[in-house]
């Protein structure tokens, strides 16, 4: 097994996890610099050993400590559902934008959360078919809401966000730059 500064592959990966439950394989791949084989390999073998459970979900490969640490119960479905949707940029932003400022316009979302509306559509059928988001009304008074607020407090309390990046500042401050 490969040897890193703060130990083996393995425990680098399995605390990188259970720090950041739902992050996807690319973005542990992007934060960890382990290469793709290597990073495959130690999520099956943690898998094998119960410590790691791997979960597709909208085109992730998503993994989750089978015990987080602080925890002594594992995390449950609907938990985890919403931890992989605040691991990705534009449903964290839509749900983020919503817990701070309620209900809002479809439009509105938009503007604030910088997506395109074909973009936006998409991620709020994804989260209303979750039941995260409920949407109010019809035509253009119809508003979007979290279903319920409470759940995504305790979420965003509980397990931390992926730190930013110097890429991530890069790509915010260009665009921007570049509305």
């Amino acid at each position: 097994m490969a040897q890193r500064a703060s130990g083996t592959w393995a425990e680098v990966l399995l605390s990188f996890v259970q720090r950041y439950p739902g992050v996807h394989l690319r973005e542990i791949r992007r934060r960890l610099s382990i290469p793709i084989g290597t990073l495959d390999y130690h999520l099956y073998q943690l898998g094998r050993k119960g410590l790691i459970a791997v979960r597709f979900q909208g085109g992730y490969k998503c993994c989750f400590p089978e015990t987080p640490i602080g925890f002594g119960t594992p995390i449950g479905e609907e938990e985890k559902l919403l931890l992989i949707l605040l691991r990705q940029a534009v449903p964290r932003a839509i749900l983020l934008q919503l817990y701070l400022d309620g209900p809002s316009l479809p439009g509105a979302l938009a503007e604030e959360v910088t997506a395109s509306s074909a973009n936006l559509a998409y991620y709020l059928r994804r989260l209303e078919a979750t039941g995260v988001i409920l949407r109010e009304g019809t035509g253009q008074s119809r508003s979007v809401r979290l279903a319920d607020p409470k759940r995504v407090h305790e979420i965003l309390l509980r397990y931390p966000p992926l730190p930013e990046t110097a890429v991530d500042r890069f790509l915010r401050f260009w665009s921007e730059l570049h509305p």
